[in-house]
């Protein structure tokens, strides 16, 4: 049986048990590469530091049908083109393929690095079987759906679209036997052990800046409710977890699925914290306190909602179409309902201006003040996707794009180099977005639950950082040097 080894590159800031979550792009590959006759084998570079070694020891050992490489825009791309530049040394011969967001988006220039054979874009679970069936029998992969590579003429050859998969039910449950699961379980869920799953694709809505405008063209597919909760009863027997992180784009996008899943966690006395995606209007349009209570008592009591900016203008260039008022609304509602809420921002997107980032921030500190069950972490930082409408309008205001496949692996959250911001902006902002995680002074505490000391010093530096908030000072930070060593022995 030919071997398949998916390479799950690094995030950036990977600890373990703390940041790091199941591979699941890679692992939702395995059992439909099992059913097709091939063996998956996961490298994880996030967790496993002899990952150099575990690769070569593969491929010296023969049979190997491909090296999948998944892939978001960014830091992935820099360890991603590590293990392909390895694969290239050691085993020339062994076909690369490219998968994920980012080949998604741009396959072009994907296929265009040497270290990639071929970009398996959009929905991967079908395309890459037929490659792999094509490659085995030595026939031109031509014409495959979602497949681009370069023929030995050195032209571009792109497959038609695969049309999106239909039924979601069996798709979106992973290979667990692909990894050590203890590996995976952090503490992101109000500070109990948990599991992260998807089970959903896409959404609905418009943000400028979200890949899925793109990647999903707004169409958002789900599983139904009884194999959502199917799976959830499964793993947290298996696995003995307390909890499940929803790494869904949006999970609420239905609410009669919601309320079905929450009916069907209740009829089965499934006993499991959930925290999923929610947008702010849901709740402030639509959400009242008996169906917040409802599914506070059946386990929903945590969400991530996108408020973004705290700017009325913030949020139109954002195309959030959300207010202001409805993230304050959200945020009374959901306290009200003990719902722990961790809102999410963003900034350094052109238009944007430093008396909106204050703002911005003022917001942030509002919401935890006014909600002792809120949360509001970090101040991430704009990033451009290609195909948003927010990447057009970066170049428009003078961002030159990376041409190439290892120039977009500078393009990251943790670091911004934009035109349209002055230098000393941009450290700060930095400075800002690393250290607004703890502002809350309660989300780092429960991600690092399983660490007293590390739980307590999260706790005590929230305080510190919403000074820093409060007076716009964010210069003479010597903690970030302590936090960049720490990443580097934990992570």
């Amino acid at each position: 049986m030919s071997k398949v080894l998916l390479f799950y590159p690094r995030t950036g800031w990977d600890v373990k048990n703390v940041s790091v979550v199941l591979p699941l792009s890679v692992m939702l590959l395995g059992r439909p590469l099992r059913r097709a006759g091939y063996k998956p084998i996961i490298i994880d570079q996030r967790i496993d530091h002899h990952w150099k070694r575990t690769l070569q020891e593969h491929l010296r050992d023969g049979d190997v049908a491909a090296v999948g490489v998944s892939a978001m825009t960014g830091f992935q791309i820099k360890g991603g083109l590590e293990a392909s530049k390895l694969v290239r040394h050691v085993a020339p011969d062994v076909p690369i393929v490219w998968g994920g967001v980012h080949p998604s988006l741009l396959p072009m220039e994907t296929i265009a690095d040497p270290a990639v054979d071929y970009v398996v874009w959009g929905e991967g679970e079908e395309s890459l079987i037929e490659l792999l069936d094509a490659l085995k029998d030595t026939r031109d992969p031509v014409g495959i759906p979602g497949v681009s590579y370069m023929n030995r003429h050195g032209e571009p050859v792109h497959g038609g679209a695969r049309p999106f998969l239909k039924d979601l039910s069996d798709v979106l449950i992973p290979d667990y036997d692909l990894v050590d699961v203890a590996d995976y379980i952090t503490t992101q869920t109000l500070g109990e052990r948990d599991l992260a799953i998807m089970t959903s694709r896409g959404c609905p809505s418009r943000c400028s800046f979200c890949y899925n405008v793109a990647y999903a063209n707004r169409r958002w597919r789900s599983q139904p409710a009884e194999a959502v909760v199917d799976h959830i009863e499964l793993i947290t027997k298996q696995f003995g977890i307390d909890a499940i992180l929803v790494k869904d784009d949006n999970f609420f996008v239905s609410k009669k699925r919601v309320a079905a899943i929450a009916e069907e966690l209740n009829r089965r006395n499934v006993k499991v914290i959930v925290r999923a995606e929610c947008r702010a209007d849901y709740v402030s349009r639509s959400y009242d306190h008996d169906f917040l209570t409802h599914l506070y008592d059946t386990g929903f009591q945590e969400m991530t909602v996108g408020a973004e900016s705290g700017t009325e203008i913030g949020l139109d260039i954002l195309a959030k179409d959300i207010s202001v008022e409805n993230i304050r609304e959200a945020n009374r509602r959901l306290g009200a309902a003990r719902i722990a809420t961790k809102f999410t921002f963003m900034s350094g997107f052109p238009g944007e201006t430093w008396e909106s980032i204050q703002a911005t921030l003022k917001l942030m500190l509002d919401l935890v003040k006014e909600n002792p069950y809120a949360r509001a972490t970090p101040l991430h930082l704009y990033a451009p996707y290609p195909g948003t409408p927010l990447y057009d309008q970066a170049v428009r205001h003078g961002w030159t794009p990376p041409e190439t496949l290892a120039g977009w692996a500078a393009v990251d959250f943790h670091e911004i180099d934009m035109p349209w911001i002055e230098p000393h902006l941009q450290k700060m902002l930095e400075r800002m977005s690393v250290s607004t995680y703890f502002l809350d002074g309660r989300t780092m505490p429960e991600y690092f639950a399983a660490s007293p000391m590390m739980s307590l010093a999260s706790r005590v530096y929230g305080s510190v950082v919403r000074w820093r908030a409060r007076n716009n000072y964010f210069r003479m930070m010597p903690e970030l040097w302590l936090m960049e060593q720490y990443r580097k022995v934990y992570a």
